[in-house]
């Protein structure tokens, strides 16, 4: 258990000004659409602010045309550095008391900013808010919902994470469904230069142990899944499970060196590890270069690390051992990839829990959500209790 405390948040004005920060790699074919849904929010008092990350295409172009036409849009042009870089150069721009973060590839619904602001006004104490997301393909047609599994995080949930290493909460949505109040997003920026990719990741990680969380159980933005983006991946290589590796790491210091500062909270004899266990992706790297000594990879992660998972990903890495390689590699696919099957289970999933919204005194939908959430023992239910006293 992390006996970490929220940090204090200044109270929001009436009308809060919102920074819309958006990264673009040569996303030119997405950018528009992007930039359209953000100036089509029923919100008016908002700016956006557009990091290009060194784009060889004609995102420029397309750029330099919507900021000459509207004065709400201010734009940044630096060499390729990752995205990173990219949201810590939009960060310094912007002025607004809320952050909402928005992929290049992805839009926002129209009603995203009000919804955002009015969860914030409803829940002082909240620095970030998440929203449901619907999945859609290159062309933006309809394919699922998320999360499908789990339910979006809520409140203070800063107790309960795992202390020996990142985790990252179950329902958590990608960078479109994030929105941060400002002085939480600085208790996180700058993010670290050397995560070219997954800095959503970071913020899912630190944000919980920052600040309570805001849930809009509404599908606020859409999550665009095709070939070039990196998280819309179906099949991983050796390749990318290397990089995720090393991104992992920087991640890992991190959340180390936030727990370290005097914002967590944390008494001064709390001891943090001082190395980087290993991971689950660790062991899942080692399985995907064929290493002998997988299992030692996989006895050495820290027991309390799986024990935070959802029982169904507790399951599955405990048995995912015992998989020859081409079948650890598919069931990884599927897993942590967006293949088609996977968009099919989500489907299902999705029309099973709009069954238990409107029938929810049923017992067997209760237990079957009940499945899905992490385990706790008496000691993090305690912890929760107590976080929820205070």
């Amino acid at each position: 258990m992390l006996p970490v405390t929220p940090i204090k948040l200044e109270p929001l004005p009436d009308l809060p000004l919102v920074s819309i920060l958006i990264s673009n790699y040569n996303y030119a074919s997405f950018l528009g659409e992007a930039i359209e849904s953000a100036l089509a929010q029923t919100y008016e008092n908002f700016e956006i602010i557009i990091c290009d990350d060194g784009s060889s295409d004609s995102s420029r172009e397309i750029l330099e045309g919507y900021r000459s036409r509207n004065s709400k849009i201010q734009t940044i042009y630096q060499p390729n550095g990752g995205q990173s870089l990219a949201l810590n150069a939009a960060f310094l721009m912007c002025a607004g008391e809320i952050i909402c973060l928005l992929d290049a590839d992805d839009v926002f619904l129209p009603g995203k900013l009000r919804r955002v602001v009015a969860a914030f006004a409803a829940a002082p104490d909240s620095g970030i808010a998440v929203n449901r997301m619907l999945v859609v393909d290159q062309s933006r047609k309809y394919l699922a919902e998320m999360p499908s599994l789990y339910n979006l995080p809520c409140g203070w949930q800063g107790a309960s994470l795992c202390s020996n290493s990142p985790q990252i909460l179950p329902g958590m949505p990608p960078t479109s469904g994030l929105s941060l109040r400002r002085s939480a997003a600085e208790a996180i920026f700058p993010l670290p230069a050397a995560l070219r990719v997954y800095s959503d990741t970071l913020i899912q990680v630190v944000a919980p142990l920052v600040t309570s969380i805001a849930a809009l159980d509404e599908a606020m933005s859409e999550y665009r899944v095709h070939e070039a983006n990196v998280a819309g991946v179906s099949t991983f290589t050796e390749s990318q499970l290397q990089k995720i590796v090393l991104y992992n790491r920087e991640i890992w210091i991190a959340w180390r060196r936030y727990l370290s500062s005097a914002r967590a909270g944390l008494p001064s004899d709390f001891l943090l590890p001082k190395e980087m266990p290993p991971s689950l992706m660790d062991y899942t790297y080692a399985r995907y270069r064929s290493d002998e000594n997988f299992r030692t990879v996989f006895r050495a992660i820290p027991p309390a690390r799986l024990q935070s998972l959802p029982r169904p990903h507790q399951w599955y890495w405990r048995t995912s051992t015992m998989l020859p390689g081409w079948l650890f590699r598919r069931s990884f696919d599927f897993v942590y990839g967006q293949t088609r099957s996977k968009m099919i289970a989500r489907r299902f999933l999705n029309g099973f829990r709009q069954c238990a919204r409107r029938f929810p005194g049923n017992g067997f939908v209760r237990g079957f959500e009940g499945f899905f959430r992490p385990k706790k023992d008496s000691a993090h239910v305690a912890g929760q209790n107590r976080a929820a006293e205070s």
